[in-house]
């Protein structure tokens, strides 16, 4: 809604335009002046400009507190949602390698075979213990596999905390690039009351025309609107690093507190390639997802491999009473074993998908690889082109564009410049400020997206 503020602001600064038009020819020039549009209602030199109070306060949270960027990305690691649901992946995986080393559980079995004729024949108690033996180094495979991917869920997590500290990055610096556009915009619109005040001023000793006070208010009512768009946009951005905190903004908000015109960091390009291919995160984890796939590929060739069970029995015979064949009680023990026929060994689609899964991954870490080694090369000529940028913006100019300004400002009071001339100098003076603050802060993101790219972070402002 606050971007809407302009349109009925420039409608409202036309009708007073035509209503100034219309009077004009029935109203003397000493009353047009102090009342302007309708009846008397109140001098136009008790409020030379339009203020905020005629405008109406704009809604938005408070800034209870101010937090640096070092505080921001430690509450960012320690609170932020999504990374903490992240983390639970390193515990799941380590409960997976856990797993991996179990074996299979042994099997016990009793039984009772009685004379149910009661002719006194044998009654038979027996109990067997089996235990199934995994041949093929199974389990080791099992466990390599499981370690590795372990470390690439860890890999994981660090590569995501990568990314988050680059998005969260972003929005701290569009924090501080959005509370300097504000402060700017507020310094526009106090010009511009002070442009529309010396107008009136003008107005009343004849050195100017109603058109040039209309003009300067057109200004202001734009300034004002400027002026919304831009404590919007702030608090957005500051909506934005809530979120990030993982803190709720219904008490109020936290504005970022820093400094984006430090000196430009230098780099070495294959000091960064090489930091990048061999130490970034995405990289590590490609490389233990690829040590996972290659004891899988082991595992699934040492299934074809059949596993032995062993079984120990033990029994013991009641004697037998019948006279026909008497017999007296006795024990017996022994081992057995058995071992299938593995005759599903003979289809090979496990062990096929198994190897080709290994060359997936050969392919996915060279992928990975090429893919850091590019986005340095980018990230470094974009964060070279943007130092180059700011660099164009030299105090010494933004200086003198405040000079040009005051001083149009001081020949309009002489008589010696028009007005569009001032109002020209005006929105060239804001366009410039807006230009300063949105290269430092492309640099800043350069540099973000920078050590991003590299796997490096050591970024302060």
């Amino acid at each position: 809604m606050l971007r809407m503020v302009g349109t009925p602001l420039i409608v409202l600064a036309i009708v007073l335009i035509l209503a100034a038009g219309a009077d004009g020819q029935n109203v003397p020039l000493e009353e047009r002046i102090l009342h302007p549009v309708g009846p008397p209602t109140r001098p136009i030199l008790l409020k030379p400009s339009i203020s905020k109070e005629a405008i109406g306060g704009f809604p938005a949270l408070p800034i209870v507190s101010w937090i640096t960027f070092a505080s921001f990305m430690g509450r960012v690691e320690e609170a932020n949602l999504s990374l903490a649901a992240q983390r639970y992946n390193v515990p799941i995986a380590q409960a997976q390698l856990r797993a991996a080393s179990v074996f299979p559980d042994p099997t016990i079995q009793g039984g009772y075979d009685g004379d149910a004729s009661g002719s006194g024949q044998v009654t038979t108690y027996s109990v067997s213990v089996a235990e199934e033996f995994l041949l093929g180094g199974k389990i080791r495979y099992r466990k390599d596999a499981a370690r590795a991917a372990l470390l690439a869920s860890s890999a994981t997590l660090s590569d995501y905390l990568r990314n988050l500290r680059e998005q969260a990055a972003e929005a701290f610096i569009d924090g501080l690039t959005d509370a300097l556009k504000l402060q700017r915009k507020e310094a526009s619109l106090e010009r511009a009351h002070q442009l529309v005040a010396l107008n009136v001023e003008r107005l009343r000793k004849g050195e100017a025309s109603e058109d040039s006070l209309l003009r300067a208010r057109i200004v202001e009512l734009e300034d004002h609107s400027n002026l919304a768009d831009s404590e919007s946009d702030l608090y957005q951005s500051l909506g934005e690093l809530a979120l990030f905190m993982g803190v709720s903004d219904r008490g109020g908000l936290i504005a970022p507190k820093g400094d984006l015109e430090g000196v430009a960091e230098t780099f070495s390009l294959a000091q960064l390639v090489e930091r990048a291919v061999t130490s970034r995160s995405d990289v590590v984890a490609a490389e233990y997802t690829l040590q996972s796939a290659r004891a899988g590929y082991q595992l699934a060739k040492a299934a074809r491999i059949p596993d032995v069970t062993i079984t120990g029995a033990y029994s013991h015979l009641t004697r037998v009473t019948n006279p026909i064949d008497p017999s007296p009680a006795w024990e017996s023990a022994g081992v057995s074993f058995s071992l299938p026929i593995t005759i599903s060994a003979l289809n090979g689609g496990a062990v096929q998908a198994a190897y080709y899964q290994e060359l997936q991954a050969e392919k996915n870490l060279r992928a990975a690889k090429l893919q850091a080694e590019s986005d340095v090369r980018k990230a470094y000529q974009h964060y070279v082109l943007a130092v180059e940028e700011v660099q164009l913006f030299a105090s010494e100019m933004l200086n003198d564009s405040d000079r040009i300004y005051k001083s149009r400002l001081f020949k309009l009071e002489k008589g010696q410049v028009t007005l569009l001339e001032v109002l020209d100098a005006h929105q060239a003076l804001d366009q410039l400020y807006m230009d300063y603050y949105n290269s430092l802060s492309g640099r800043a993101k350069a540099l973000v997206e920078l050590e991003q790219a590299a796997g490096i972070w050591d970024i302060d402002f």
